[in-house]
């Protein structure tokens, strides 16, 4: 099953095939907090949960995109 990150109850990212990958994008966004422990966590109000996958019409084909 894909992930995605949510705010609340809304999804905010396309789905990624593990929450690992959803990590990944959390942490490129800055929504993740080092806290003094030495871990990290997700900035407030944010999650990684499973959801449906894109449907194919969101899914934009890589030589289609303008640079």
């Amino acid at each position: 099953m894909p992930y995605a990150l949510f705010e609340k109850e809304f999804r905010l990212s396309r789905t990624f095939p593990t929450a690992t990958d959803v990590w990944r994008c959390a942490e490129d966004c800055g929504l993740v907090i080092d806290e003094a422990n030495g871990r990290q966590r997700l900035d407030d109000g944010y999650a990684i949960k499973p959801c449906p996958p894109d449907s194919p019409e969101c899914a934009e084909p890589a030589d289609s995109r303008s640079e």
